[in-house]
């Protein structure tokens, strides 16, 4: 059983790390799906030999400079390293690139201290703030919006109700709770704490 959870966790923590990959990639005006690709052919590659541009061009058919951005994609986020060599027949210097667990694990768990800021910070406002609703298209105001309206919908003039948030403020508290708990996880396992 704790096999599994393990591989669960892991399964989870590949997927978090693929969707942020797609979105630095087209961030950067990358393909995502080329980025998935040499995240995948990245995974496969032994970290004690590495893989150069130059190799992966001729095993993908990417061009060079497309595998360096992708590449520096996934260095800049800490999950990808890179050791020097020489190319055997020019001489010049070669980078070989090679993922490494630790520093994809750290990144997936800044990541997810930044997720779970993120949400304390939409917490902190939903507990702050009463809010009204309007009935017709369930648009959400603040009181001060809504009292600048004079509590009718400034769309379309419907009288706005109260909002009951409770249940929202649950949702985002139980969110934060599992989060917590997965982040010290993780920190267990990267920082042997």
């Amino acid at each position: 059983m704790s096999g599994e959870n393990g591989n669960e966790e892991e399964s989870r923590g590949l997927k978090s790390l693929r969707q942020l990959i797609r979105i630095l990639s087209v961030k950067s005006g990358i393909d995502e799906a080329m980025a998935d690709d040499l995240f995948d052919f990245l995974l496969t590659v032994d970290p004690e030999k590495g893989i150069s541009d130059e190799e992966v061009e001729q095993i993908k058919g990417y061009k060079q400079a497309d595998v360096r951005k992708v590449f520096r994609i996934f260095y800049d986020l800490r999950i990808a390293s890179y050791r020097r060599g020489k190319h055997p027949d020019t001489g010049a210097t070669r980078y070989y690139w090679y993922l490494d667990s630790r520093d994809a694990d750290l990144a997936l768990l800044r990541r997810k201290l930044q997720v779970l800021e993120k949400l304390k910070m939409r917490l902190k406002y939903e507990k702050e703030n009463e809010f009204y609703v309007c009935p017709k298209d369930g648009a959400r105001y603040t009181f001060d919006y809504a009292y600048e309206y004079q509590f009718t919908c400034p769309k379309c003039g419907t009288m706005l109700v109260p909002d009951d948030n409770s249940k929202y403020v649950k949702v985002l508290e139980d969110r934060i709770s599992r989060l917590e708990e997965e982040i010290k996880k993780d920190e267990r396992r990267v920082f042997g704490r």
